[in-house]
This record gives structure tokens, C-alpha cells and sequence, in this order.
């Protein structure tokens, strides 16, 4: 199968038949029994159309197709792929298939379809779990993760409220009780705490405030926000610890992978004997012999 050649017209009979399957809101059933890995989900004359077929065509749509889950537009795909069974049938019928340019084509698309299964092969049996653990250390050690700040806060009302908490804070008074009495904001249970955040995840008033204080320092000055007046407790500051190796495994492995495409096409292209020409059909190396159908023969 192969589906690269209709996909345009793919992506427009999907485009018309989508709404309906999108705004019904509900998943079609696929299969209404034990589905297996690969199961057959229609026949076209007696030829199976297996579920990875859908899959290889809901892979290859444009992005913002791609994005919505296959089995919220099964129906749409299942036609999709029923339509490009018939009309190729009907081709190789015709003998299309026999005509040198669309031969072209297919050796052209087997080409690629083959290079891309011999890379993620070579990719898959080279790229060892010893190479990524090294990886993902030499990532984690260079790793320099956004800036966060842990800290507390009170929100109240006016400036006036918020003077009277630095003054409270200032005889003594823990912040996380004040918090929990005066404060009106979501917090004011947790007495005011905020957990970890980055500068980007707070209003630019109260990040600023916030990321300029020392660590287990106050806000002498009330800050304002549309939220209200605010008091500001710095616990502590760190860098954004590095993703973990799972999160960051299969960034790894491509990284990698794209390393040893590149050697082994190298290692390939030494081993091979290659001629270039150019567009006008004369050699673009030096060593290029000459083709015979340019009517050249340096013997003479």
C-alpha cells in the first residue's frame, strides 16, 4: 500500500468528513470484540485491510489532523483507505501500474519506505542503554534549568491591610499563621504557600517582587497586583531540576540516531561507487566517465 501518492486527495475527503466525527464528541468502536495488535478491519474484494494500515494513513495527514485521536475519526479513515484499495486495484487493473513514469514513482517510494525501515534497524540495534544513560548524564550535568522560587505570600485587599501584616511580621509573627488569618487568597489554608514556581508563572509585579528578595527574606513593602496587595515570603530558590531520564529518553535515542544516520550513510557512500551529473546531463565529478548515450567515446 502505498498511500503518499493520494494523500491531497486524502486530506481533503478527510477534511469533509471529519466535522461530523469530531463534533459528535464520541469515539467511533472500532472493533466491538477483543481487539488483537493488528486486526482486520475491512476486506475490499477479499483483499484485508488491517488496523496499522489506518494508522500508516492517520501518520502521514497534515498535522492538525494528525492531532486528533485516531479513533475519534476512524470512520473517515477506514473509507479513506477502502477508496485508495479501489481505485488502485482499478489502476494495476488498467495497467497503469506497467507505465514508466508511474514505475518510477513506486521504485521511488519503495526507496524511501526502505530507508527509513534500514535506519530506525540500524538506529534501533546500535543505540545501547549504556549510550543513553551516558547521554542523559552529560545532559543532566550541562543541564541549567530555569530559575524557580518557593515561596509564601498573603493577599489582602488594601495597601493599608498589607502594612499591617509587614508590622505583624516585624514583632515576631510567623508568616504562615498570619497567612492562614489574613490572607484571601486561594492559599491562605496552606498558609500561603505557593510550592515552586518560575518567574513566567506569576503576574510580573509579584514574580519581580518575588525573585528579587534573598532567601528567607520578606517584602517590607506591599505589592500590588490586580489580584490586590500582596506580602511576599522567599523561601528559597533553585534551577528547575533536569526532566528525568524517561522524559528525556526518546529525545536522547533521536539525537543518537541522527549521529549514526549520519555515519552510515557516510560509511555507505564510501563503499559505493557513485557518479553525479548535473542537470544538463554532463558528469559533475572529475572521475565521471562518460555516458554512452551522450555519444562520447574518449577512445576515439
Amino acid at each position: 500500500m502505498f498511500p503518499a501518492i493520494p494523500l491531497r486527495a486524502a486530506a481533503a475527503a478527510l477534511a469533509l468528513a471529519l466535522p461530523l466525527a469530531v463534533q459528535s464528541g464520541a469515539p467511533v468502536q472500532a472493533q466491538s470484540t477483543t481487539p488483537a495488535k493488528d486486526p482486520v478491519v475491512a476486506t475490499v474484494n477479499g483483499e484485508k485491510v488491517m488496523l496499522s494500515d489506518l494508522r500508516a494513513l492517520h501518520a502521514d495527514l497534515p498535522e492538525q489532523i494528525r492531532k486528533i485521536p485516531l479513533d475519534r475519526i476512524y470512520q473517515p479513515l477506514l473509507e479513506q483507505v477502502i477508496q485508495i484499495k479501489l481505485l488502485a486495484a482499478k489502476a494495476r487493473a488498467d495497467g497503469l501500474d506497467k507505465s514508466p513514469p508511474i514505475e518510477r514513482r513506486l521504485r521511488a517510494l519503495a526507496d524511501r519506505v526502505l530507508q527509513q525501515a534500514y535506519l530506525e534497524d540500524h538506529i534501533d540495534k546500535a543505540v545501547t542503554e549504556d549510550q543513553l544513560a551516558k547521554a542523559y548524564k552529560e545532559f543532566a550535568a550541562n543541564h541549567r534549568g530555569e530559575e524557580e522560587a518557593k515561596a509564601r505570600h498573603i493577599l489582602v485587599k488594601t495597601k493599608k491591610e498589607a502594612m499591617a501584616v509587614i508590622e505583624a511580621l516585624e514583632k515576631g509573627g510567623k508568616f504562615a499563621e498570619l497567612a492562614r488569618k489574613t490572607s484571601i487568597g486561594p492559599s491562605k489554608a496552606g498558609g500561603g504557600d505557593l510550592g515552586w514556581f518560575a518567574r513566567g508563572q506569576m503576574v510580573k509585579p509579584f514574580a519581580d517582587a518575588a525573585f528579587a528578595l534573598k532567601k528567607g527574606a520578606y517584602t517590607g513593602v506591599p505589592v500590588k497586583t490586580q489580584f490586590g496587595w500582596h506580602v511576599i515570603l522567599l523561601e528559597d530558590r533553585r534551577r528547575k531540576p533536569p526532566p528525568p531520564f524517561e522524559a528525556k529518553r526518546a529525545e536522547l535515542k533521536a539525537e543518537l540516531g541522527r549521529k549514526l544516520a549520519v555515519a552510515e550513510i557516510e560509511r555507505l557512500q564510501k563503499s559505493a561507487s557513485v557518479v553525479r551529473f548535473g542537470p544538463d546531463g554532463k558528469p559533475l565529478d572529475d572521475a565521471a566517465p562518460a555516458r554512452k548515450e551522450d555519444g562520447q567515446d574518449k577512445k576515439q
